[in-house]
């Protein structure tokens, strides 16, 4: 003799199958919210950077300008444009560079991001600016 199963509610299925389908749909949408995709940039665009910089207990003979020229070359590394020119003390901690092509969306929060984290001690770095040059 065969046991029927366990019976199911018609609402309890109906709840079960909009709680997936709400679940799905979150998952999609911190999918495309997460997703890293790049849009094309005009070869020969250029993008300009201002940060300001400090230091607090770095090693001796260590230079702000150094310190900064390092997180710039480090952080550029993860991303498709190239430094142009020096990196400009323009004195107070303010620096300002160029790089080209201009960085789409993507590339501008990761490298943002990049320059903003505490990757070498005792340096602080702020993005003042991030903005593609005109002309």
């Amino acid at each position: 003799m065969k046991l029927p199963g366990p019976v199911r509610k018609p609402r309890t299925l109906v709840v079960g199958a909009m709680g997936l389908g709400l679940g799905m749909l979150a998952v999609l949408a911190l999918r495309e919210a997460t997703l890293s995709t790049h849009q094309p940039t005009a070869p020969g665009s250029r993008v300009e950077l201002v940060v300001e910089a400090s230091a607090h207990g770095e090693e001796p003979g260590q230079t702000l300008a150094e310190m900064v020229d390092a997180r710039v070359g480090i952080c550029r590394l993860e991303v498709t444009s190239d430094v142009v020119g020096p990196i400009v003390d323009e004195g107070g901690g303010r620096f300002r560079a160029v790089l080209t092509p201009a960085l789409d969306e993507t590339n501008r929060r990761q490298f943002r991001g990049c320059l903003e984290d505490w990757g070498l001690d005792h340096l602080r770095v702020d993005v003042v600016a991030l903005d593609v040059v005109r002309g």
